[in-house]
């Protein structure tokens, strides 16, 4: 699957959920990216995570680069 670069406002910060629409991935996936360090959230509680557009990007350019290493 191709995943168009997602238009995102780097200073605003977004829920798990919307990252997950603009991406078309799954919750254990932004989990998963998140375990690994490749982006950072923002934790204002432990219910309430959010990451900045500019890590979007960040797991964006991750996911893409591993679908085009597999390929």
């Amino acid at each position: 699957m191709n995943r168009p670069k997602p238009d995102v406002d780097l200073d605003r910060r977004y829920s798990i959920k919307e990252i997950c629409d603009l991406l078309s991935i799954c919750r254990d996936t932004v989990t998963k990216y998140t375990k690994l360090d490749i982006i950072v959230p923002i934790r204002i509680s432990s219910r309430e995570i959010y990451y900045l557009g500019s890590e979007v990007l960040i797991l964006w350019e991750a996911i893409t680069k591993k679908k085009h290493d597999n390929d």
